[in-house]
């Protein structure tokens, strides 16, 4: 049979012309070998039909003609047929048998479908693969209908170069007369009803165990036992062999023993049993099983502990990787000795996979299953588990190597929970453990099931309220997206609670709190009393319902084990007394040690610092994270130093262990709150209580004066804004140093200080009695804050005899008085020599004096840091001896530019803050550079150290001033006297410049008489350079003026800058009398000017005279009348060039080739030619206007004569006047009353004493069209005529 493609029908092919050739091309498009025989269908099978299988009357073809070369009896020729009654049959040499391909295994009824030929096994795609087909497949193998069509590339296969595709019109008998040759990859496969399937459990590994198949009817694993006789074994009821067939047939003994002697068939049919499900059970070779598993090749059973049931152990060693105690992690299974990871399948198919895993490896539920990011060697891929197999090794899987990315499976028993840092087990912040790291929870959306559910499952009852943050937080992750932790109710799982959201959310912000939470089972023991460690023992529950109570001494062992971790508990130490208190139920309990809560700095003052816990002799401090200022509070309380201020403060970390403290409200001794241990914190708490504040004016000389700075922890400067009258005036007091004085800073600059609200009484006589809002340590730099008192006082020097040198006075409530040298000594004068700044004690004398202004103080430095501190007042004073001290200190103050410049100490800059007018004529006169007259300030690029001064004013050198070295902004410049120099701008006169710091500057305004004298005098005429102003870099404005004192002694005395540099200055100009100027030679520009034309014509003649032939050729060219043109002589040019060759080797002088004999010849001979055309009526003209004899020439004239222009005859008269004319002749349109040259020429041909020269200008082409001959117009463009008459 046939079918048509175009109609998808089959039918016969008529016997007409049928031969062998066409029998061969069918047997070969069947994949059937060779032909045997071939004749028609009558003659071949007798009366067999194929009405069985198609319409005997339909025939498709007829008079087919192969040459058996085609692949389809559709290629041969053929003719359709019309009338056949009689078809053909063709019988091969060939088998075709169907199979399934079971991982190599054939005769089962499950694999890979397969076609075996004499040509080779033929695959069968997958493409069109469907229930029908499978069925057909099943059906025609006896292996019952298609149970499933399992996942692509689920068995393995051999890859088969031929594949086929199953195209059936329904008619067909077998499979493989659907056969339609076809290329594909994937292939087809299926597993049948019959197909018995096995696994494996309870076995030290995956490909061992006790052998199970599954029945299919009632989807149900039952054991595969030993193989039983074909016949029953009969007997009496008690036979365990017959019970067991018995139990196997889901009969009853009691129906065995009535039908004895009865075969077994009979049995089987009574019961609805056939014997084939039996053998089926029992008729399996290992072999099989363990290759079906994918378990090896080979196998042996052996019997199960005693029972007729069989255990299996396999060649392969296959085990999956335990994943406990973790229970998460890759999934890996180990083949004899070696691992491979198991290929990610979709997310659907992988959660499957995943609680497979989980359930095998005993881990609970499944939580998430994710996709390793690497590739890595993989065994299992194309997983497709249903979820309710005992191992993942029995999921219908390919079992071939491959590069993928692999699975990770994460357990509900890798998940648990804790809480932190609290006080017990039942208390603390919530942790969840999970793929083995342990993570805090954000308290962003927590409620009080998910609080419940963490507390049953540690046992400790219900969660509680809790309304303060006991715990620290911790430094532990969040849970984040994609995971979250919420339970439906108080009721869920741990693991239920758990989700992993398929779209994350948004990650929660880190500024949102840990949760934490206290069970209702947490009990909190503490000493009730006095001491800390000592008395009756307070247990505190957190249930509502329930009531505190102390700890009985009743029953004493359990009880006093109680007392002993409160001991631990508390930090007492051991317990030593634990009895019942008199006329009480309750025990009295004493501990071994001590505790104590303090404020620890490395000052050891009391009233602030680090809170820390100290216990038997060390000290740790408490963490800041759960500290309150409910705590604070209560501990500057106990300490007895007022109240905590608000604010944060940097102290030095000091490294120790950590806690944090839990206390009931009522609990006011610090020291007997809970205290927790961990080592786990952000940092110390710190407290300040106002006890602990004080107040000092920092400077380098003055008492009672100064910065102000508070003792927060360390000294802190205060900001100016945060100084009111109140707190100065208090600060004042504090320091004994009276009221405060209104007085600006004289170091004035910016630090990080405090700044805040700090409210005083009026009275107050203490800064910690004030009230301090909100202050804390600001980190933008603020102005200073400066205080002077009235009792302000400072020790100094003033005397010119030198910085460090000198006797001593003091300064005080505005007096200078005289410091006694009464009780000096070394020490005194060393401490001294230090205050002053002025290095190491050299030694000291006293002078008698007669005054009465002595100061009252006597000193005695002896173990003293400080020269206030060597004051004394006990000692009367004798006024009669002025101390006198020497001081080895000696400063290099100097100007950067010897009188004027930068001021620098040791090369270092002095800040321009604070500097009063005397104390820069002090400088300069110290310097030997006169009085000051200016000084200015400059910034830095870069904020820099320098020194910064404090004058009383009576100081006659800088040095003697009060100094300190701070960060400034500008630096002081100064000019004196004696860098002044004097300039102007002429030499004898001009504006007046005077230069000081290396730049000039013009004088402001006009000078009288005198003051111009003066100057003249200084500018000295011959000495006196002129100042150039275009080289000279001068000041943009004018800052100078020049004004002599009536009395003065030198001119730089006279110098002053402008008071008001606003107002506008125009230069002074002066003018030196008595300076006589020096007579230079003139410069004759018109001699200069007549050399240089002289030259120029010159070389202009010599130019003409070596070019003059050439020049001649030119000329004669264009007098030509007629307008012809001259036929030149070829050499002739070549002769020019000659000769210039041999005047350039010196072969021939200039006047060697001299041819105007030639040229004028040739000018006689075409005269009267040309006489016709020339102008007449020259003669006898009068010459007093040559330009009126133009009148004839007309510009058609100029343009086209070809004949050279020639000087008109020289009147007689023209000798008297000696004159020169001359004529330009530039454009003929607008000269057209010139005289014709030709006419002028002949009238000029006899005057031989008179000289002509003309110049003609001629646009006549190149050289080379002139020597060539070519035609060229000429203009004449200008013409200039000199006539020169000399006398006979």
């Amino acid at each position: 049979m046939v079918r048509q493609g175009s109609t998808d029908q089959w039918g016969l092919v008529c016997h007409y012309g049928w031969n062998l050739k066409n029998a061969e091309v069918v047997c070969k498009s069947l994949k059937c070998g060779n032909v045997l025989t071939s004749d028609i269908e009558k003659s071949l099978y007798g009366d067999t039909s194929l009405s069985k299988i198609q319409d005997p009357q339909l025939y498709l073809m007829d008079q087919v003609n192969c040459t058996s070369s085609e692949t389809s009896l559709w290629n041969c020729p053929f003719r359709d047929a019309k009338e056949c009654i009689v078809g053909v049959a063709v019988e091969c040499s060939g088998h075709v048998e169907l199979s399934l391909n079971l991982n190599g295994l054939k005769n089962v009824c499950a694999g890979v479908v397969e076609f075996s030929t004499e040509s080779g096994t033929f695959g069968v795609c997958n493409r069109g693969w469907d229930s029908s087909r499978a069925n057909q497949i099943c059906q025609e193998l006896g292996c019952g209908d298609h149970y499933s069509i399992p996942k692509l590339a689920i068995f393995k296969k051999k890859q088969r170069t031929q594949n086929v595709l199953l195209n059936c019109a329904g008619g067909e008998q077998y499979s493989w007369q659907c056969m339609d040759l076809s290329d594909c990859e994937e292939r087809a496969s299926v597993i049948c009803s019959k197909h018995r399937m096995f696994r494996l459990r309870d076995g030290d590994n995956v490909c061992s165990g006790l052998v199970e198949m599954y029945n299919i009817t009632d989807n149900s694993w039952v054991p595969l036992q030993k193989k039983v006789n074909s016949q029953l074994n009969y007997g009496t009821t008690g036979n365990p062999l017959q019970q067991q067939n018995c139990t196997q047939l889901n009969c009853t003994i009691g129906n065995l023993t009535q039908q004895q002697d009865v075969p077994p068939e009979v049995i089987c049919t009574q019961l609805n049993c056939t014997i084939g499900n039996l053998t089926q059970q029992q008729d399996v070779p290992p072999e099989v099983i363990c290759t079906q598993l994918n378990c090896g090749a080979t196998g042996n059973f052996k019997d199960d502990h005693g029972t007729n049931n069989l255990r299996l152990t396999c060649s392969d060693n296959v085990k999956l990787r335990n994943l406990k105690p973790k229970c998460f992690g890759d999934v890996i299974y180990v083949v004899n000795g070696f691992e491979h990871g198991v290929c990610f399948s979709n997310m659907k198919k992988a959660r499957d996979l995943g609680k497979v895993v989980c359930r095998e490896l005993g881990c609970g539920e499944v939580l998430d299953v994710k996709q390793n990011l690497r590739e890595s060697n993989a065994l299992l891929h194309d997983v497709e588990c249903k979820g309710d197999e005992v191992s993942l090794w029995h999921c219908p899987a390919n079992h071939e190597k491959k590069q993928c990315r692999t699975t990770t499976v994460t357990c509900a028993g890798s998940l648990d929970v804790r809480l932190s840092d609290g006080l017990g087990r039942c208390s603390g912040r919530v942790e969840l453990q999970l793929e083995g790291s342990w993570l805090s929870i954000s308290s962003k959306d927590w409620t009080e099931a998910e609080s419940n559910v963490v507390c049953g499952h540690l046992k400790c009852g219900n969660s509680t309220k809790k309304i303060k943050q006991y715990f620290i937080e911790g430094n532990q992750k969040q849970l984040e997206s994609p995971w979250s932790f919420k339970c439906k109710d108080s009721t869920a799982k741990l693991h239920e609670c758990l989700k992993i959201n398929q779209s994350p959310s948004p990650l929660p912000s880190r500024s949102e709190a840990n949760i934490q939470i206290i069970c209702q089972k947490e009990e909190l023991m503490f000493f009730e009393g006095d001491s800390p460690c000592k008395g009756r023992i307070r247990i505190d529950f957190f249930n509502d319902e329930a009531e505190d109570r102390w700890l009985p001494a009743e029953p004493k062992k359990e009880n006093k084990k109680k007392a002993t971790d409160t001991c631990h508990a508390m930090g007492c130490g051991n317990l030593t007394y634990f009895e019942k208190e008199d006329n009480s139920t309750y025990a009295n309990v004493t501990c071994s040690g001590q505790n104590s809560v303090e404020l620890r700095n490395k000052r050891g003052e009391r009233c602030w610092g680090t809170v820390a816990v100290c216990r038997g002799g060390n000290c740790d401090s408490i963490c800041k994270d759960t500290w309150e200022n409910q705590e604070s509070k209560k501990i500057c309380e106990n300490l007895g130093c007022g109240n905590p201020i608000d604010g944060q403060f940097s102290f030095p970390r000091n490294r120790s262990a950590f806690y944090s403290v839990y206390c009931l409200e009522e609990r006011q001794n610090m020291s007997m709150c809970k205290f927790i241990s961990k080592n786990d914190c952000s940092g110390p708490a710190q407290v300040i209580c106002t006890g602990s504040i004080k107040a000092r004016l920092e400077d380098p000389r003055d008492k009672c004066a100064g910065n102000v700075s508070l003792l927060f922890g360390d000294w802190t400067p205060v900001c100016k804004d945060s100084l009111n009258e109140a707190l100065k005036n208090t600060i004042c007091r504090e320091l004994n140093c009276g009221e405060a004085i209104s007085e600006t800073s004289p170091h004035e600059s910016k630090i990080k200080g405090l700044l805040g609200t700090i409210t005083c009484q009026s009275n107050a006589n203490s800064v910690s009695k004030c009230k301090f809002n909100s202050i804390s340590v600001k980190e933008k730099p603020c102005p200073v804050g400066y205080l002077k008192c009235t009792e302000w006082k400072r020790l100094f020097l003033y005397k010119k005899e030198g910085p460090c040198r000198g006797p001593v006075y003091a300064l005080s409530e505005g007096k200078t008085q005289h410091v006694n040298g009464q009780g000096w000594g070394q020490e005194e004068g060393q401490q001294l020599c230090k205050y002053l700044q002025c290095g190491n004690y050299t030694d000291h004398t006293t002078r008698f004096l007669r005054t009465v202004e002595w100061w009252n103080k006597t000193y005695n430095c002896s173990g003293k840091t400080d020269m206030w501190e060597c004051e004394r007042n006990n000692q009367a004073v004798q006024p009669t001896q002025q101390l006198n001290i020497t001081c080895n200190g000696n400063p290099n103050i100097t100007l950067s530019n010897k009188c004027a410049g930068k001021v620098l100490i040791d090369n270092e800059s002095v800040c321009a803050s604070h500097f009063k007018d005397h104390m820069f004529s002090d400088l300069c006169d110290s310097l030997n550079c006169g009085k000051a007259i200016h000084h200015w300030s400059t910034t830095f690029s870069v904020k820099t150290n320098c020194y910064h001064f404090s004058c009383t004013g009576n100081e006659m050198l800088l040095w003697q001033c009060g100094y300190k070295k701070s960060e400034c902004e500008k630096f002081l410049s100064v000019v004196c006297e004696d860098s002044i120099e004097l300039g102007s701008t002429e030499k004898y006169g001009g504006k007046l410049v005077v230069k000081y710091s290396d730049q000039w500057n013009y004088v402001c305004g006009t000078l009288n008489p005198t003051d111009t004298k003066m100057v003249c005098e200084k500018l000295n005429c011959t000495d006196v350079e002129k100042l150039d102003e275009s080289k000279n870099i001068l000041a943009k404005e004018i800052e100078v003026t020049i004004n002599c004192p009536k009395n003065h002694q030198r001119i730089s005395q006279c110098v002053h800058f402008k008071e008001e540099k606003k107002k506008k200055c125009i230069p002074a100009e002066i003018k030196c009398e008595g300076c006589v100027e020096e007579d230079k030679p003139q410069t004759d520009f018109g001699l200069i000017a007549g050399l240089s034309l002289g030259v120029l014509g010159l070389l202009i003649m010599v130019f003409l005279w070596m070019s003059r032939k050439r020049l001649l050729l030119v000329l004669r060219r264009y007098r030509n009348k007629n307008g012809k043109d001259i036929n030149v002589d070829g050499n002739e040019m070549n002769n020019i060039k000659k000769e210039d060759r041999d005047l350039s080797e010196g072969k021939a002088s200039l006047l060697d080739y001299d041819d105007y004999e030639d040229v004028d010849s040739d000018k006689n001979k075409t005269r009267d030619e040309d006489a016709d055309n020339r102008s007449q009526g020259s003669s006898g003209t009068e010459y007093d206007d040559i330009e009126g004899q133009n009148g004839d020439i007309s510009p058609h004239q100029m343009h086209n004569d070809d004949n050279l222009p020639l000087l008109p005859k020289r009147p007689d008269n023209i000798l008297e006047d000696q004159d020169t004319y001359e004529v330009e002749t530039e454009n003929q349109e607008e000269y057209d009353d010139v005289m014709p040259v030709e006419a002028a020429a002949d009238e000029n041909a006899g005057t031989a004493d008179t000289q002509a020269q003309m110049d003609v200008a001629v646009d006549a082409g190149t050289d080379s069209e002139a020597g060539t001959g070519v035609n060229a117009d000429a203009v004449v463009v200008t013409a200039e005529v000199e006539v020169h008459a000399e006398q006979e």
